[in-house]
């Protein structure tokens, strides 16, 4: 979402040598970039979604950017790719046939060479994690024996594989995940503009100029900007059918709005122990039309960069197909941040209840398609067998079809998931499972690509992505009209408040949101399928087969 880094703080190259510290130890002066609570446990009320209170603000590991020029090199010798990490965390895969602890005291000696140890990372509610349940695996925080020494994980992994190639098959580094946003690209991104390591004009993933991309964040050329939209929720026209199908959205949390009431198609879960719960004190529902005497909200500074990103998500979902569930899971907060163990628990959360209701024949557990609008950059090509890739697949064993952004730097670097898109047709065939799509974004005109949209090795579709209108929070920031005469009978007229999104829609731009476009789509196909009441894996699979083959059959609309 190119169009908000008009609030993003520019950090030159420079910053790419430092850590990014907890805000706890953040000097403005330092070009660090403070990185706030993620995961389930982040407080409420930034989306509308509770109490306005904030809970106080946990200490958060230091993420770390990978700098090819100065990290340890690959054990072949080549550079690694610039990648946003936890500098003293590593992920451990679930070893094949059993659970996460098989290896983890060879592990322990092999980092007693290093002076390290380990201690199994607990959950950010809390809770900790089950070692030995069938799930992805598990997160380790690294702990030197001096405490004065400082961590890093990339450092730690390489010596790793250099000595001990099996064992460290089993680990990755975590990885910071974001939204398929433009924070990292060359226009005003945290990592600098031109000549950036994060894209733009020299830059390590090459790109393109970024006074070009920078268009894409004026409004009215694709930037963010409330406009007024005289249409009915669709889900007042939403056809009958046995079973609606249900869209995951694991993102912010789904603001309160007109479109998405209680029991109007929105279910919106938490992770709790390990398991996915209702969320039963969501946001009330908004009056549709509020009453004359109501006082104007008062101005507020932004909630965060990605305030309202799941109910424009939302939004689309709706217009797609009306018909759809959208089941809303929050991962993180305003800040769009999120660690790669915690979307790895709700999504082992989301398989888990997928399951059982599979197994159980209680369709009100099953999910038919997973969007995601977020990932990470990968340092090399290990994230092509790491525990992301392993629990897509077996998403896919289950007959769920999983959707991904491709990001917006414009460039062919990996962007995970979407970088584990399989290259259609070959793999959409009657005896395979749905391979993940990946999404681009199109201008308006439908035709042309945004020049924003990464040009990974395989695009599974290309969808409107650019000056989408949506729903967004009934928020009313800090900008005022330009303009404004008020009469003595109390009228006001004025210009457009560029911020004023108490009307509830808006425009947007980004590959974020050409993805549940095609989620959407793809919903709406497995309704023309028909059998939705049949949740078996093996129809599931190839029910969605048929709607993937469909929907990537089509032109770019």
């Amino acid at each position: 979402m190119y169009q908000e880094t008009e609030y993003a703080h520019s950090v030159g190259c420079k910053g790419l040598s430092k850590t990014i510290r907890p805000l706890s130890n953040q000097t403005t002066n330092e070009q660090e970039l403070s990185m706030s609570e993620s995961g389930p446990g982040v407080p409420r009320g930034a989306n509308g979604d509770g109490a306005s209170e904030r809970s106080p603000r946990p200490e958060r590991p230091p993420v770390r950017a990978l700098d090819p020029a100065t990290a340890m090199r690959l054990t072949d010798g080549r550079a690694p790719l610039p990648a946003l990490y936890l500098s003293d965390r590593l992920l451990v895969r679930a070893a094949p046939g059993g659970g996460a602890t098989r290896g983890l005291g060879d592990l322990r000696s092999a980092l007693a060479k290093l002076e390290l140890d380990f201690r199994v990372t607990p959950r950010p509610d809390g809770g900790t994690r089950d070692l030995e349940a069938d799930s992805w695996g598990t997160s380790i925080t690294l702990t030197p024996a001096r405490p004065i020494d400082a961590v890093d994980a990339w450092k730690v992994l390489q010596q790793l594989r250099q000595s001990d190639g099996p064992l460290a098959e089993q680990l990755s580094l975590e990885h910071v995940l974001r939204p398929a946003d433009g924070y990292w690209g060359g226009v005003g991104g945290y990592w600098g503009g031109v000549g950036g390591y994060w894209g733009g004009v020299g830059g390590y993933w090459g790109g393109v100029g970024g006074s070009a991309l920078q268009e894409y964040s004026v409004p009215g050329r694709g930037g963010r900007m409330p406009v007024a939209l005289a249409l009915p929720d669709p889900r007042l026209r939403a056809r009958p059918v046995d079973r609606s199908p249900v869209v995951v959205v694991p993102d912010t949390a789904i603001a309160g709005h007109p479109w998405f009431k209680r029991d109007s198609g929105v279910l919106r879960m938490v992770l709790e122990n390990g398991r996915l719960v209702p969320l039963l004190t969501g946001p009330a529902d908004p009056p549709v039309e509020p009453p004359i005497t109501a006082p104007t909200p008062p101005p507020a500074e932004p909630a965060g960069l990605l305030q309202g990103h799941a109910t424009f998500i939302a939004g689309l979902v709706r217009q797609g197909c009306p018909e759809a569930t959208i089941l809303s899971i929050r991962v993180m907060g305003d800040d769009g941040i999120v660690d790669e163990s915690v979307m790895l628990d709700v999504l082992q959360a989301l398989l888990d209840r997928h399951v059982h209701g599979q197994e159980h024949d209680d369709p009100s557990e099953v999910v038919d398609v997973l969007s995601l609008s977020m990932g990470y950059y990968a340092e090399d090509s290990t994230y092509t067998s790491g525990p992301v890739a392993d629990l897509l697949d077996r998403f896919a064993e289950r007959g769920i079809l999983v959707v991904a952004g491709v990001g917006n730097d414009g460039t062919s670097s990996p962007f995970v998931p979407a970088a584990l898109a399989a290259a259609p047709p070959q793999r959409v065939t009657k005896k395979s499972v749905p391979p993940l799509a990946s999404v681009g974004a199109s201008n308006p005109d439908g035709t042309t690509v945004a020049l924003f949209s990464n040009t990974l090795t395989v695009v599974s579709a290309v969808r409107a992505g650019v000056s989408v209108v949506s729903t967004l929070p009934l928020t009313n920031g800090m900008g005022q009209p330009s303009s404004q005469v008020s009469s003595s009978d109390g009228t006001v007229r004025c210009t457009v408040d560029p911020d004023d999104y108490t009307g509830g829609f808006g425009v947007w731009s980004g590959t974020s949101f050409a993805t549940p476009v095609f989620a959407a789509e793809l919903a709406a196909t497995l309704i023309e399928e028909g059998g939705l009441t049949d949740v078996s894996a093996p129809t599931m699979r190839k029910r969605a087969i048929r709607a993937l083959r469909t929907c990537i059959g089509r032109t770019r609309s």
